[in-house]
């Protein structure tokens, strides 16, 4: 008799508790299908040197902790909403039919959706989606209306078959609660483990960060048992305040190995100040001008344009976002923040603002880009800056009419508004164009009936398109007459696969990007071998304009090569940074504070050994361990107000 009750009991007792149990699990099972697709489509880019967790216990280890952090995540969003079903019962039906199941409905589909999106965005930001999403872009609607009819159908109906069966899920669970199946002892174990977990909120909230898992795994392998809604609410949590505060050494140290205050050598010339033009290029690798990679692009005026002028091949970037390569090129410091910087509240510490520090000079400055107004933020950043001027699509006489990209206007209908803006500036003048065209998707105008080598990819097309519109350009302005008195700078925002279809990605050459010098005035061929950085760009361009005041810059001058510093600095995911030297590249993982990997990528171009634990190579490991913890104890004080030196 009582075995039966028992049984009975605990029959009665699953029942009350299983439909929100297997809410719960479809849930799970659609994350876990989804961060499957994810690993199999990226594994390129989650193990660039080619080593794979194919044995059982690594493979072991990733899945129990993405079944973890699936699983905490969705227990952390349906809680509330299963309390709201409790609560429901005090008051009419309609409250939570019509409100709680709603809300958690879109909730859920957006954490879906931003795994779903994370499969196909991973390749561009090499990291799970965090608070940069609401900074990428500020036009999505117009934007996404460019792309292809056909994919634009496709999205809709995987938003729509998502919607759908989420909302059916959630049917399903309130039928449940008015059929008296209220998981109520469910509800009991939850507030039990709410409450535990408030008392001792210190031992437990760790288990909340989305680097936990990093005590037993790699800062390559983290994105693939992360889940996008989980490090994106908590990056939006932390509302830009993640800097490290480490003190590995004292200020006076830290400061005497890096030191980010510095006076400029004037560029030299012998006419004085230089106007300056600045070329930031959207997404161009160096592979496209490596004449060893099947890549090399043939590109008229580039290949011309070398012939006369400096060409640095071992230059960095330092991010793969560009709304921090454009702070790292035009401010010469690092975004440590999730967020832009010029939208973080680090705005106000003590740097140089490019076009603030040339109006002492009498320069006039000038920003032109051919997408919509203030898309990624570039207005902001070029306001923070001080530049004088910043035209965008919407300046340019009829622009509805003009050739389109995706992202705006093509380099074609941009370019001669750019000159044409040159041409009235005031002199002296620094002008910066920031081009789109080679932006992904990388479509060509219908015009352009350029023929391609078979072996071409889309990247490729688009650079040997932009490469056309930059000889056009040219071929005007060397007509004008401050053409001869200016300085041409060239650098990429950041590194992008160039081929979609054939990812090739490592710590080294997932961040190499061409930087090139034009002086007409020298016309000059010169390849440098030294290694160089996004943040030498800002004091060069200094440099050419004579400043004679001291900067703040986390890099040096091009045109000083005592001035710099021979590292190239990246932040290669939301804890690791790197340093390269001529030979070495170090991943340093601020979380754990450990060096996770030294790579000679000279003799090992596939970075497949790891030097870590390789006792002859201890003298590279603790002198490259020093700079990358000198960069980020200097940029965490920087941030935090302390005096920068």
């Amino acid at each position: 008799m009582k075995f039966s009750l028992s049984a009975t009991t605990l029959r009665s007792v699953w029942q009350n508790n299983k439909p929100f149990l297997t809410f719960l699990f479809y849930l799970l099972l659609i994350h876990s299908v989804l961060k499957i697709i994810f690993y199999n489509y990226n594994r390129p880019l989650l193990f660039p040197g080619g080593e794979d967790r194919g044995s059982f216990p690594g493979l072991f280890t990733l899945a129990k902790w993405s079944l973890a952090y699936d699983l905490l995540c969705l227990i952390l969003i349906n809680s509330a909403l299963l309390i709201l079903l409790q609560a429901g019962r005090l008051v009419p039906a309609k409250f939570s039919a019509w409100i709680s199941l709603p809300v958690f409905m879109v909730i859920n589909s957006v954490a879906i959706l931003l795994n779903v999106i994370d499969i196909f965005y991973f390749r561009f930001r090499f990291q799970r989606a965090n608070a940069d999403l609401l900074y990428v872009i500020d036009h999505p609607f117009r934007q996404v209306f460019h792309f292809n009819g056909i994919i634009i159908c496709l999205f809709i109906l995987a938003v729509a078959a998502v919607l759908w069966l989420v909302w059916r899920l959630h049917r399903r669970l309130y039928a449940s609660f008015l059929d008296n199946r209220r998981g109520d002892l469910f509800t009991m174990i939850l507030l039990a483990a709410l409450a535990t977990a408030f008392i001792f909120r210190n031992n437990f909230a760790g288990l909340l960060l989305p680097a936990y898992p990093l005590v037993e795994i790699k800062s390559n392998e983290l994105p693939a048992v992360q889940n996008s809604f989980h490090t994106f609410t908590y990056s939006v949590y932390r509302r830009g305040d993640e800097i490290p505060t480490p003190d590995y050494f004292s200020d006076a140290t830290c400061d005497s190995i890096f030191p980010v205050k510095r006076s400029l050598q004037p560029y030299s010339s012998p006419a004085g100040k230089k106007n300056i033009v600045l070329f930031i290029m959207e997404s161009v690798p160096y592979d496209f001008f490596d004449s060893s990679s099947a890549y090399k692009v043939a590109m008229p005026f580039f290949d011309s344009l070398l012939q006369k002028s400096v060409f640095y091949k071992n230059a960095f970037g330092y991010s793969h976002e560009s709304n921090k390569g454009i702070t790292a090129i035009l401010a010469g410091i690092p975004t440590l923040t999730d967020i832009p910087f010029y939208h973080s509240q680090y705005v106000n510490i003590p740097v140089t603002k490019t076009g603030t520090a040339l109006k002492t000079m009498n320069y006039h400055s000038l920003f032109c880009i051919g997408d919509a107004y203030d898309n990624f933020g570039f207005a902001k950043c070029a306001n923070w800056l001080g530049i004088d001027r910043y035209y965008s699509e919407e300046d340019i006489p009829g622009y509805q009419k003009r050739p389109q990209h995706s992202m705006g206007l093509q380099d074609e209908a941009v370019l001669p508004f750019f000159l044409q803006k040159i041409n009235e500036a005031p002199k002296p003048f620094l002008a910066i164009h920031y081009n789109i065209s080679t932006h992904y998707p990388y479509d060509l105008p219908k015009t352009y009936s350029k023929k391609f080598p078979g072996n071409y990819t889309t990247p490729m097309r688009s650079m040997q398109y932009y490469d056309d519109c930059l000889g056009a350009f040219f071929n005007v302005a060397k007509k004008e007459n401050w053409f001869s008195q200016t300085v041409f700078i060239f650098c990429s925002d950041h590194w992008l696969v160039p081929d979609d279809n054939n990812v090739d990605f490592t710590a080294v050459t997932g961040y190499r990007v061409p930087i090139i010098i034009f002086d007409p005035g020298k016309n000059k061929q010169e390849t440098r071998n030294e290694v160089v950085g996004q943040f030498d760009v800002m004091g060069t361009v200094l440099a050419a304009a004579c400043y004679p005041g001291s900067i703040t810059s986390y890099g040096g001058n091009l045109s000083d090569s005592n001035s710099l510093r021979g590292y190239a600095f990246s932040k290669a995911g939301s804890s690791l940074y790197q340093v390269i030297d001529s030979s070495y590249v170090l991943g340093f993982n601020v979380t754990s504070n450990r060096v996770e990997y030294l790579y000679n990528y000279k003799t090992d171009t596939r970075l497949k050994t790891n030097l870590v634990e390789n006792k002859n190579a201890s003298m590279v490991l603790d002198a490259l361990t020093v700079q990358i913890k000198a960069f980020i104890q200097k940029a965490g004080s920087h941030y935090r107000g302390k005096p920068v030196n």
